[in-house]
């Protein structure tokens, strides 16, 4: 299921107050506590490696360890269960939303108002917009920062765009019109026309943006409607015209990076890696809905879960947090192409004004898969998926395929 966030524009009225320093209570924490925050995101020059080093060079007591143990959600997670097992969990580790009853169920997420109290805990969540605390709640249980949130967008090599005859400003709001353009961009140039990716997320909002929904609001299995057969039509219609050929998301990347495709539709968060080796004029758009559709689009991302049962790791844990809600500590997440999620009054970064207008305009929360066996059914669905991509199963098929699996799983 997803969970709507607001259609209204957040306000930023009470940003000033929120931004002065709270004067908490402070549990003891020994002269060099160190604390394990295990992501997902690689390189020195990542901006998570900035809001680390930021917050260390403050010397507060705290230093935090960096520690990169995947590049999905899911592998860091399958990574952390053995250690969570052992007693020996990381003090804070970047979630998935879309794992969050599981990290709750089964990786045992801590309850923030358990470990922080009810206080600390508005404290600290109180820096964040109200329409995003949500996603960090299980059951009415806060569980987490609600830290990153990004949301499908189109990258596209203005070079190749404009060298195709294309109108330099164009921005096609639907697949339909997409797909003529990246037609005539590839026929044109010689450049392959559209990159898509592989996995549950992009395909997700090809579903609702048909009128569908992976996962229902009863929290059943309904990948497989009509609705949703159609959005995954789609979705692979530029596969089977051959306008896009699969490859992983590394892979994807590092092609459009080298020019060789005119337009990759991507996660927003992915900008600062992407515009950093690119050679070329990039422009970001909204990503394009479906004809006779209103638009349904999802985010993504995730939050900070605290898993170690150390109290010294835990209040470690929550400076740090206290420094990433911070305007300074926000400001810096920022470059990634995140979204501001936070109250702090932060201006937008150049070229994450789509990402920007698209949360404004509406968006749902990523799939959240239900249950103790939701990493197996998220898991399971992308499998479907990729089968699909591949033309292996079609996609009324795969769709049923999955539907079955998954429903097998989060009932157990």
């Amino acid at each position: 299921m997803s969970r709507a966030v607001s259609r209204r524009r957040f306000t930023l009225a009470t940003a000033a107050a929120l931004a002065a320093p709270a004067l908490l209570p402070r549990a003891s924490l020994g002269a060099d506590a160190k604390i394990d925050f295990v992501h997902l995101w690689s390189g020195a020059d990542h901006p998570v490696q900035k809001v680390i080093r930021a917050f260390n060079e403050k010397n507060t007591g705290v230093t935090v360890v960096s520690r990169q143990d995947g590049t999905t959600y899911e592998t860091i997670t399958q990574k952390a269960m053995s250690s969570i097992a052992a007693g020996r969990g990381p003090a804070l580790m970047a979630t998935g939303w879309k794992l969050g009853d599981f990290a709750r169920k089964t990786l045992g997420a801590q309850d923030f108002r358990q470990i922080y109290g009810t206080e600390r805990t508005d404290a600290l969540l109180g820096k964040f917009r109200p329409q995003v605390r949500p996603l960090a709640s299980v059951g009415g249980v806060s569980i987490g920062l609600p830290w990153a949130m990004s949301t499908p967008v189109l990258y596209i090599n203005q070079t190749l765009w404009t060298a195709a005859g294309l109108d330099p400003a164009a921005e096609p709001k639907t697949v339909e019109e997409l797909y003529p353009m990246v037609r005539q961009l590839q026929e044109r140039t010689g450049k392959q026309g559209l990159i898509y990716e592989v996995n549950e997320w992009l395909p997700q909002a090809f579903i609702q943006n048909a009128g569908g929904d992976v996962i229902d609001a009863d929290g059943k299995p309904a990948m497989d409607s009509p609705a949703a057969v159609k959005g995954i039509e789609a979705f692979v219609q530029p596969r089977r015209e051959n306008l896009w050929k699969p490859m992983t998301i590394s892979e994807m990347i590092a092609s459009f990076q080298a020019g060789a495709i005119g337009v990759m539709a991507s996660s927003s968060a992915r900008q600062s890696g992407v515009r950093g080796a690119a050679t070329f004029d990039l422009r970001l758009i909204q990503m394009p809905g479906l004809a006779g559709h209103p638009r349904r689009m999802n985010s993504g991302g995730n939050f900070l879960a605290v898993y170690s049962k150390v109290k010294e790791q835990q209040e470690g844990a929550y400076r740090f947090m206290e420094f990433i809600a911070s305007r300074e500590g926000f400001e810096l997440w920022l470059a990634t192409g995140y979204l501001n999620v936070t109250l702090n009054d932060i201006p937008v970064r150049p070229g994450n004004e789509a990402a920007h207008a698209q949360m404004e305009a509406g968006l749902t929360s990523e799939t959240i898969w239900p249950g103790a066996r939701g990493l197996e059914a998220l898991t399971v669905h992308i499998d479907w998926i990729t089968k699909i991509v591949n033309g292996a199963v079609s996609v009324p098929d795969g769709l049923r395929g999955s539907r079955e699996a998954v429903e097998k799983l989060v009932s157990a």
